[in-house]
């Protein structure tokens, strides 16, 4: 039983392949872009792109989809900002990000086990 919840709770990058939303399900419309839109595919690889650039005061419009089945791609998280958010397959979660000063905002998935980040110089 112990392998069997390892398995199913592990982020398995190799083994998670896309997949389509059932039918009949209609994906939430993506609210309002605030600043320039950067679309994030969460997939088998991880986030693509993984590193952002921005400029110092800019603003940003994240438009995370998951493509991959993987549950620790599920959620997405910015822990210095306070802000997770879920992921459901195949619709695009917006996530407004204002890059206040230099340095690093980090982000990663809900196991804190996939990768990102918005580089702001």
């Amino acid at each position: 039983a112990l392998v069997a919840l390892t398995a199913v709770c592990a982020c398995d990058k190799a083994g998670a392949a896309p997949t389509q939303a059932p039918s009949g399900t209609a994906a939430p419309a993506p609210g309002p872009v605030v600043g320039r839109l950067v679309p994030v595919v969460a997939g088998a690889e991880g986030y693509e792109p993984s590193k952002i650039e921005a400029k110092a005061g800019e603003e940003l419009t994240l438009r995370f989809t998951r493509k991959t089945k993987s549950e620790c791609l599920a959620e997405v998280m910015f822990p210095s900002l306070g802000i997770k958010k879920a992921l459901p397959m195949d619709a695009p979660v917006d996530i407004h990000v204002k890059a206040d000063k230099p340095g690093e905002i980090k982000f990663s998935c809900g196991m804190a086990m996939v990768f990102g980040s918005i580089v702001v110089q």
